[in-house]
């Protein structure tokens, strides 16, 4: 009888006991996702600090091509509809909002530098927006993304947003266009590093290029693709995510090259 009484009070404090742990575990779980979930909004923009650091400090923003942060806002402006017709994971929204904050900035820096007497794009204006291609353009070709003003770039960020925004609107209930979308938006970001890479080829140099950025080009990029393979996101984030790797380690390989 006494062993039974005994018994009756240890099992209710076993119970309290592994309730505590349970919910312990459940606490730590949610703090790691946070954390995890943070990590990925922030972590692709930091690489664009020491970037911007370089440019404000040699007023030289010739090492850069704008036509990355082109890529970059196009492509997570329609990340941000395509979560509209599939809803994924909505820490991948953030980051994508995020992102285009961030190119923004780092836009705005870049063209008020064309004004500045003291700076190195007043001999040659517009990062290399007759060559990024290596070959020449048309004049009128010339004039997209060169603007001397940084209002015509969200103008047209403005334009186009309301564009996909009318488009997803009208065409939401059907599966083929939020697909669609999914492929443009996975598609232009995949093509991310390709202007830098033609940039660099084209002038034989990564001058002014920081080798910080790209390295953490290619850990987000590792990152990212392993997180999207482990959630199940779309098709479409892992493809881009392993295109990206092959074109980081190609502009990794040319800041070695290059080195002076």
């Amino acid at each position: 009888t006494r062993s039974t009484h005994l018994k009756s009070q240890v099992e209710p404090i076993q119970t309290r006991i592994r309730n505590i742990h349970l919910h312990s575990n459940i606490q730590m779980g949610n703090i790691i996702s946070a954390v995890g979930g943070l990590v990925m909004v922030i972590a692709p923009t930091i690489g664009y600090f020491p970037q911007y650091r370089e440019i404000q400090s040699k007023r030289n923003a010739e090492g850069f091509s704008t036509k990355v942060s082109l890529i970059l806002l196009v492509s997570n402006i329609l990340r941000c509809f395509f979560w509209l017709g599939k809803e994924f994971d909505v820490i991948l929204v953030y980051q994508a909002m995020v992102m285009i904050v961030a190119q923004l900035v780092m836009l705005n820096l870049c063209i008020s530098l064309r004004s500045d007497p003291g700076s190195v794009l007043k001999v040659r204006k517009g990062d290399l927006h007759n060559h990024d291609m290596g070959f020449s353009k048309p004049s009128h070709v010339q004039k997209f993304w060169d603007w001397n003003d940084f209002s015509s770039y969200v103008y047209f960020l403005i334009g186009f947003a309301g564009i996909v925004a009318v488009l997803t609107f009208l065409f939401l209930g059907f599966p083929f266009y939020v697909e669609l979308l999914g492929f443009l938006s996975l598609s232009i970001e995949s093509t991310l590093g390709i202007p830098q890479l033609l940039k660099n080829h084209q002038t034989k140099s990564t001058e002014g290029l920081s080798a910080i950025m790209i390295l953490s080009w290619f850990a987000g990029d590792l990152f990212k693709t392993a997180y999207f393979t482990i959630i199940g996101a779309p098709l479409q984030f892992l493809m881009c995510g392993i295109v990206q790797l092959l074109v980081d380690s190609v502009i990794l390989f040319q800041i070695n090259q290059y080195k002076t």
